[in-house]
Formats: structure tokens, sequence, C-alpha cells
């Protein structure tokens, strides 16, 4: 069944409701939600519930009570791509067999930030990303700020005149 920007936006504002549930049980960890659709159809729902456990692409495939291969993964963040207290969830999407995913935004952490999608791309799925971003990003404000603070240009004191600048960013 084809989508619909309209359906896109219906899962996607899924995902943020889901998001939601796990309000001051996540951080440091954004709120994040996931919605599995094949067919035109909801097969499983999952959310980041705490801090440590499995995230919320990870909660979604394992409520799937039946295949999951072909089918449309909505997200709220970008999917993770490293090793962290769990496993990438990008490497579980792919092996499940997601032929699409649709995020609101990529994660500003920089260990992340645009290497899940990447590695999705890389593996032949379709992505759209920026359905929502801004509810997205408010949903997850703190989160935002703190990776973006260690990603802004930082002024040091210089044995000259004037001020040293320092890029933070890991690459």
């Amino acid at each position: 069944m084809p989508t619909t920007r309209a359906s896109d936006l219906r899962y996607i504002d899924e995902t943020l409701r889901l998001a939601r549930r796990g309000r001051g049980q996540t951080h440091p960890n954004p709120m994040v939600g996931a919605v599995i659709v094949k067919c035109g159809r909801v097969v499983a729902r999952g959310h980041h519930q705490r801090i440590g456990g499995p995230h919320a692409e990870i909660e979604a495939l394992n409520a799937a009570r039946t295949s999951v291969a072909g089918a449309t993964l909505y997200v709220n963040l970008e999917p993770c791509s490293h090793h962290g207290r769990t496993p990438p969830c990008v490497d579980a999407v792919i092996r499940a067999g997601i032929k699409r995913v649709v995020c609101s935004t990529l994660d500003p952490n920089p260990i992340v930030h645009g290497r899940g999608i990447a590695k999705l791309v890389a593996a032949g799925i379709d992505v759209t990303v920026g359905l929502r971003a801004r509810e997205a990003r408010a949903l997850n404000e703190a989160f935002f700020t703190r990776h973006e603070q260690t990603d802004r240009t930082k002024k040091a004191p210089s044995s000259q005149p004037g001020l040293v600048k320092i890029k933070l960013r890991q690459t």
C-alpha cells in the first residue's frame, strides 16, 4: 500500500505520543517512540522505557507478532549506530528487513549524528528525515541542547591578546 504524507505524519505523531511515555525515565537519553507499519497496518509499537533498557526501535521489533520484512519504521529520532549500554539499533533494523525509515530528526550526539542514516541508506533502505522535526526537538530539548553545546565553538584564553577558538566536535 503506497504511503502518503498524511499517513507519514499520522504515524510520526504516534511516535511522539509514545515517546512521551518515557518522560522522567530515560534521562540522559532522549524520549523516543517507534511504530512499524506494514501493508498500511500498524504491526508493532514501542518506546524507550528506561535508561539502559532497549531503545524504542528494539521494543517495536520485539513486539511484532509477524515478520516486519518490507515494513516502514517510523521513529522520532535517528536510530543509534554505536555501542553504548545497548547495541546499535540500526543493525537490528537492517537485519529485520525494514525497507523504509521515516524519522523526525538526526541525533545531535556527535557519535551518532548522521551515521545511523548513512548505514540505513548503504543497506538500501529508503530514508526520510524531517517530519515533525520541530516537535521532536521540543520533546527532547535538553538532550539536543546538551549535545549541541559540546559541538559549539568555545572560547578559551590564550597567551596572546584576544581569544582562541576551540572546536569540541568529536569525529
